[in-house]
């Protein structure tokens, strides 16, 4: 037998009936971008809470009182759309509360912060569909490689395993980033179509989810009005009209802090916004300078024709920065965890953007050393966050669970709120929280679960 025929034959015998070097690659390939979700995942899970934490007791507990005694359904629909948050209206949040009292007659916490946990499953989905891009699945499953280590590390920790924060933060990002991205994949802006009603669905329950989602509403038309396409643009501008009318019903302005720092801490907390993922402030800030020149260049080179949904959603997070800068920006600014997970976004879009743009600005540029360090950096960011999400959420979950059966064994005298910190500032925290926790047993719209172990 030929040597070339009995070499091919060898290697043939190498590889499993049924199956090609290229597919064990392409398999190989989608295990490494599964995993960091999978160690996210059981992360959570491992240091999962089934009972309130800080926020939960007012926007959760306190909502529920007051639903549970309502006579009817137009009252009940009436209290979802008034209830307030601080500034916010949490409208989707509360409606999905009231549907698990209304199909339940109990809160399940843990089946409320595993619903929220479940988006980060979508978001990454939908981030597949932006970045991915073409070509065969061995090629798009390693370009993505480094966006999936990016947005499951957890630097946003603080979002998830918290009722309040894990059916807000989380669930903004999912359906801004759908109604962009439907409104800039639709095949006709001639007439309203099946494809744009999906856009203007996905963006009415971002209004309904947090302030920030009305911000969709002129990035939608940032995109729609240059097209000529009016009459999309109004049924776009109309999927607003509800969550908008739903929002300022009631509403209650808040007051923020305004001193002599004002026009020196935004600016520098819009820059710690951007570079979040760094978590310590000052780096924070310096990221956010990095950011922010990468998105000023991804404008001037017109990274919105090459990849839209892209552009224009990171336009939306700058637009968020910009609000939040503006609402929590006081005059010792600070980083918090839940913010971070917007500084990855853009993190992600900064990489997709300059692995586009770096080869035709540079002829000698190496793809191959570019991805390299953009993986060694990504897989740094996601061991670093998962540990600190690790330890963060454990220590959570310890003084949480050691509170509850603080008040468990003395409902009377005890309070389940037992952070230090929080009762600096918040002297009455305390003992709100306690009324409010006897208050929702008494009404029977919750009970404590069996007494939990905490974690090793």
């Amino acid at each position: 037998m030929p040597p070339h025929i009995l070499s091919e034959e060898k290697r043939n015998l190498s590889v499993p009936l049924g199956q090609t070097p290229r597919q064990w690659t392409t398999f190989l390939l989608l295990l490494a971008v599964l995993f960091p979700a999978i160690v996210s995942f059981g992360i959570l899970y491992h240091q999962a809470l089934s009972v309130p934490y800080q926020d939960d007791y007012t926007t959760i507990l306190d909502f529920a009182i007051s639903y549970h005694r309502l006579p009817d359904f137009k009252a009940k629909v009436l209290e979802i759309a008034a209830s307030q948050s601080n500034e916010y209206k949490l409208i989707l949040e509360h409606a999905i509360v009231a549907s698990q009292l209304e199909l339940t007659h109990r809160l399940h916490f843990a089946f409320l912060n595993a619903l929220g946990n479940c988006f980060l499953v979508a978001i990454g989905y939908l981030l597949w569909k932006i970045y991915s891009g073409a070509g065969d699945m061995a090629s798009r499953l390693l370009k993505f490689l480094p966006i999936s280590l990016l947005f499951y590390s957890l630097t946003y920790w603080e979002n998830l395993n918290w009722t309040t924060t894990d059916l807000q933060n989380i669930p903004i990002v999912f359906f801004s980033l759908l109604a962009i991205y439907l409104l800039v994949t639709t095949p006709s802006y001639r007439v309203p179509s099946l494809h744009v009603l999906a856009a203007c669905i996905a963006a009415a329950l971002a209004g309904f989810t947090s302030a920030n989602g009305f911000l969709v509403a002129p990035v939608g038309l940032l995109f729609l009005l240059p097209r000529r396409a009016y009459a999309v643009s109004l049924a776009w501008c109309a999927s607003f009209v509800v969550p908008l009318v739903a929002y300022l019903y009631h509403y209650s302005p808040q007051p923020h802090e305004v001193n002599r720092y004002f026009y020196l801490t935004r600016p520098l907390f819009f820059l710690a916004f951007l570079g979040g993922a760094a978590s310590l402030r000052w780096v924070c800030a310096l990221l956010g300078v990095a950011v922010l020149i990468v998105a000023l260049l991804a404008v001037r080179a017109r990274f919105d024709r090459t990849n839209p949904a892209a552009a224009y959603s990171g336009l939306w997070v700058l637009a968020t920065a910009c609000l939040v800068a503006w609402v929590r920006g006081g005059s010792h600014f600070s980083m918090a965890s839940r913010y971070s997970i917007y500084s990855i976004l853009l993190l992600i879009g900064c990489y997709s953007f300059l692995a586009q743009y770096l080869p035709d600005r540079f002829s000698g540029f190496n793809r191959r050393r570019f991805y390299l360090t953009s993986l060694v950096l990504a897989f740094a960011i996601w061991l670093v966050g998962s540990i600190s999400a690790y330890q963060h959420l454990q220590a959570r979950r310890r003084m949480v669970l050691a509170g509850i059966e603080l008040y468990r064994a003395a409902p009377q005298t005890n309070s389940p709120m037992i952070d230090p910190l929080v009762e600096l500032t918040f002297p009455r925290e305390k003992k709100w929280e306690q009324d409010v926790l006897t208050k929702a047993i008494q009404e029977g719209v919750y009970s404590l679960p069996p007494k939990q172990e905490t974690p090793r």
